[in-house]
């Protein structure tokens, strides 16, 4: 890297490619400054007498000798720099008690904003948004035919029993959200 400073900007960095990039720039500056006062010349208008220019011709090839003789002075740019990969982070796992009606009141909120007897949505109902299938099979019609006719302790049993069966995948958003598995 090279470096410019000005004590109006301050500190500026240039990279190599920065620097070739004002080098390109320079060199096609001074070639149409002496293409427009050749043309200029070769129709014999004389240079405004307002302002005085006094200006240098340097032969294109020679100025980009020179650029190219000041970039050969620049330091090598840095080595690469090696990043250590980054490390996962693990959530230390949750230990929940099924127990605690609490868990459950959460799961019910996120699932149904904690309505217990929803069955708003075909196929599911109750609190903790039992398919009509998975209430049956586990032992809830011995409550109420459907999740939403049973109480809210009822529904906790027989999720209770899902748990212990299925995990609390049964409840694959919700649980996830509230960091149970």
């Amino acid at each position: 890297m090279s470096e410019v400073r000005s004590s109006s900007i301050g500190s500026v960095r240039l990279t190599h490619g920065a620097v070739a990039a004002l080098a390109f720039v320079a060199v096609m500056l001074v070639s149409m400054v002496t293409v427009v006062t050749s043309a200029t010349s070769a129709k014999g208008e004389e240079p405004s007498s307002a302002t005085t220019t006094t200006l240098e011709y340097t032969d294109m090839y020679t100025a980009m000798a020179d650029i190219a003789a000041a970039l050969a002075t620049l330091p090598p740019p840095p080595p690469p720099v090696t990043v250590a990969p980054r490390q996962v982070q693990t959530r230390p796992p949750v230990t929940v008690d099924p127990s605690d009606p609490g868990v459950w009141d959460a799961l019910a909120h996120c699932e149904t904003r904690g309505n217990w007897a929803t069955d708003s949505v075909p196929g599911f109902a109750g609190g903790l948004g039992f398919a009509n299938g998975t209430w049956a099979s586990n032992g809830g019609t011995e409550f109420a035919d459907s999740a939403a006719d049973a109480t809210r302790e009822q529904q906790i049993e027989i999720a209770q029993r899902v748990l212990a069966g299925s995990g609390w995948g049964a409840w694959p958003g919700c649980s996830s959200l509230l960091g149970l598995r």
